[in-house]
């Protein structure tokens, strides 16, 4: 079936994407079952940027998105404030996103407006910025408000998926409507819960692992059932003449639990009691404040985080509940907000999403089922070594991350007696392997995205922020896209054809923050990178027009095998031109006697790639 008439039987419009918030009656009057290359179950931050990615490749693909938004993270569940990957960290579509954020508010100091981001924005924008992302794309078609419900083998390199609409997927499965297939060649779950990892048959955990599991240190002695909690995120706004939300005492009542989230009620502010700092309001209200006098209620200290059990992941009624506890939960800190803490101008925005509550579509997930698998990323693989300024060099790279260890858990803040304690190491900058991706079973047709990819309990809280899980999707769309047109396993593509695509794509597989993907160094600096010549040792910032330190020519040369192209200057001095022999000698600007880091990179690049 041509992928146009496709799209008019599910009745979703040219841009494959349904004016109505969710696709209904046209979908389930069509023809039951149609082929596609990729399935992606999960229109999230992860999942969106895996489609467009492979789109763009060439290969024809679904998004199953349950919410009526795609952008998961960054725009469905309303945290819109990005996290970490900042400056050249931020590459591909993060990039992208950040440029167009810039094109509507004017300016990246536009963005500044809260402490906790260098990018913050209205969620309403952002997605208008990802509806017309997708609305370019003709191999992409994004289905709203259905889920995928089973998973079949039909063929040793294909896969039949079950639809369901999202309020069926609650029925025992003789009750649900009838379902309508989609057959693929591959299947990608990058749902905000790890959805897709039961139905393909994959080894998944929950919790956290012992110590002696992965030889984590500050992990616990035994497994457990402790995980991050969720957050009904919502987006607020300034009302000078807003009324508070009528308050009865059972409101009330609940009230004791968000004490002490800022000094203005706080009896007793000592952190170490408390488990955390105790912040002014105007701290407070300035955390994640959006243009446009908006501000993004997502605060970690005794406000609206909500704990999550292994019930919640597992049964679909208990979590629908959950859900809605969540939600109500978020109120009471609004209502608390309004009444206790005297701040009836902050009220819910009413012009953000497309809800009767006005709250986001989606809740905050920090972390879900997570793949098992035999290449664990693990907690050294985020922490440096001796005194480098980044992380173990993972030679497979296919994306990076920067955000510290961050764990959010309400238990956290209880009485020092019970408290859950967590103390973990700094990290630093890091890259994500594309094993992470790849489950060992013996299954040709599927990957994992989003939070669900092989990581410990630990790593999580470092790589479930918006720009790695964008970064990791558009590396999932290349690997998805070439083992579609080489109809091969994608563990079966190569890696170096992977990051290949990817630099291309200006994502960065290195950070050197001071090199953006618009930088003419940018591709120099990523391919001296995947050659092994940049390390874990080197800076985290090139400043290109510095001079380049003698020591650090004589490093990078000897890595290239290029050892006799440096005389043997005083290691502090700078490298003079003079000091320079062929075959570099030739590639250089002879524009003083000082070699600028700039050109040495470039001359670097240039040698070793015509090599």
């Amino acid at each position: 079936m041509h992928r146009r008439d496709f799209i008019r039987m599910l009745g979703a419009g040219a841009t494959g994407l349904s004016v109505m918030p969710y696709v209904s009656g046209p979908y389930f009057q069509g023809t039951p079952h149609t082929e596609t290359d990729i399935v992606i179950f999960g229109g999230g931050a992860g999942g969106l940027c895996a489609g467009l990615q492979a789109a763009r490749l060439g290969a024809e693909v679904v998004i199953l998105e349950p919410s009526p938004w795609v952008g998961g993270m960054i725009t469905a569940a309303g945290v819109s404030a990005l996290d970490g990957n900042k400056h050249g960290a931020g590459g591909g579509l993060v990039h992208t996103f950040r440029e167009e954020l810039v094109a509507h508010y004017g300016s990246y100091d536009a963005l500044e407006t809260g402490w906790i981001s260098l990018y913050n924005y209205e969620p309403h924008v952002g997605q208008a910025i990802l509806d017309r992302w997708v609305s370019s794309e003709d191999n992409l078609t994004v289905l709203h408000g259905v889920a995928a419900t089973g998973y079949e083998r039909t063929a040793q390199h294909r896969r039949r998926i079950s639809i369901t609409p999202v309020d069926d997927c609650y029925l025992p499965a003789n009750c649900q409507e009838s379902e309508r297939t989609l057959t693929c060649r591959i299947f990608i779950d990058a749902t905000e819960y790890g959805d897709g990892l039961p139905l393909a048959g994959i080894p998944y955990r929950l919790g956290r692992e012992s110590r002696d599991e992965y030889g984590e240190v500050p992990a616990p002695a035994e497994p457990d059932m402790h995980m991050q909690d969720l957050t009904y995120a919502a987006t607020l706004v300034r009302d000078p003449e807003g009324t508070p939300l009528p308050v009865a005492d059972t409101d009330r009542a609940r009230w004791d639990f968000f004490a002490c989230s800022t000094t203005a009620d706080c009896e007793n502010p000592d952190s170490d009691y408390l488990g955390h700092d105790v912040h002014s309001w105007e701290r407070f209200i300035t955390y994640a404040a959006l243009p446009n006098d908006k501000y993004l209620l997502n605060w970690p200290h005794h406000a609206n985080d909500y704990p999550v059990s292994e019930a919640f992941f597992e049964d679909p009624f208990y979590r629908k509940k959950q859900l809605r506890m969540a939600k109500q939960h978020t109120i009471q800190f609004l209502r608390y907000m309004q009444t206790e803490l005297d701040h009836p101008e902050w009220q819910l925005a009413t012009d953000e999403y497309p809800t009767e509550d006005h709250l986001p579509p989606i809740p905050y997930i920090r972390e879900s089922r997570r793949m098992v698998n035999n290449s664990v990323m693990t907690l050294e693989d985020v922490v440096p070594t001796h005194d480098n300024p980044r992380a173990p060099i993972q030679p497979d790279a296919i994306a990076v991350g920067d955000y510290f260890i961050d764990h959010h858990h309400a238990r956290h803040h209880l009485p020092p007696d019970c408290r859950l304690n967590e103390d973990y190491p700094d990290n630093a900058p890091f890259q994500v392997p594309a094993s992470v991706f790849v489950p060992d079973i013996e299954d040709p047709c599927v990957l994992v995205g989003e939070k669900s990819i092989a990581v410990t309990h630990i790593v999580n809280g470092c790589t479930r922020l918006q720009p790695v899980v964008m970064l990791m999707g558009q590396a999932l769309g290349v690997m998805a896209a070439h083992a579609v047109h080489d109809d091969c396993a994608p563990a079966d593509v190569s890696t170096g054809r992977i990051q290949h695509d990817l630099i291309d794509a200006g994502c960065p597989l290195y950070i050197v923050y001071d090199i953006t993907p618009d930088h003419d160094l940018f591709e120099p600096v990523q391919r001296l990178a995947q050659a092994g010549i940049l390390r874990d040792d080197d800076p985290t910032e090139l400043d290109p027009d510095a001079p380049l330190p003698a020591s650090w020519a004589a490093r990078w040369c000897d890595r290239a095998d290029l050892s006799e192209a440096i005389a043997a200057p005083g290691a502090d001095q700078p490298l003079r031109y003079n000091d320079v022999r062929a075959p570099l000698l030739n590639a250089l600007n002879e524009d003083s006697d000082v070699v600028s880091r700039a050109d040495f990179v470039a001359a670097l690049h240039t040698v070793t790639n015509a090599e």
